[in-house]
């Protein structure tokens, strides 16, 4: 059985992968309440890319379900993932893909999500970090190179 997050730093890779696993598939699965669940009540998310910093998992809730509606079949193929050795804190590195809904528009992108988990194995402070330029020229259908 793997270690649990809440129980090891981040040097503990199969917990670590166990995790990012977990994040991806729920996001993947477009679960708002899966992703939310890994929440902690007192969560800080931050996305500079939008201008926003939320509270609390149904910020993150309301957001995936945003997601799924502006990018129905959008997925997250994660293509690193990088631990803090002394914390309990991740950087997960992904490739986003999806289409504009009602459009034939593909997006893609990469960016990080910073992940820090409290003593309860759930993240209390998670930042989104993307060049969202970038994705506005994409869902405004202008040619980007990238």
């Amino acid at each position: 059985m793997t270690a649990n997050m809440a129980d090891v730093a981040a040097s503990d890779i199969a917990a670590v992968e166990e995790f990012c696993g977990r994040w991806a598939k729920a996001w993947n699965e477009h679960d708002a309440g899966a992703v939310a669940a890994m929440c902690a009540e007192d969560l800080v998310y931050d996305e500079p890319a939008l201008g926003a910093t939320a509270h609390g998992p149904d910020s993150i809730r309301d957001f995936v379900a945003q997601m799924a509606r502006t990018f129905p079949d959008y997925s997250f193929e994660r293509v690193g993932f990088y631990a803090e050795t002394t914390r309990r804190a991740i950087v997960v590195a992904w490739r986003f893909t999806g289409t504009v809904a009602g459009t034939d528009r593909r997006v893609e992108f990469h960016g990080d999500d910073r992940l820090e988990l409290g003593e309860d194995g759930l993240i209390h402070a998670y930042r989104c970090l993307y060049d969202n330029k970038f994705v506005e020229r994409q869902v405004r259908g202008q040619t980007v190179a990238g």
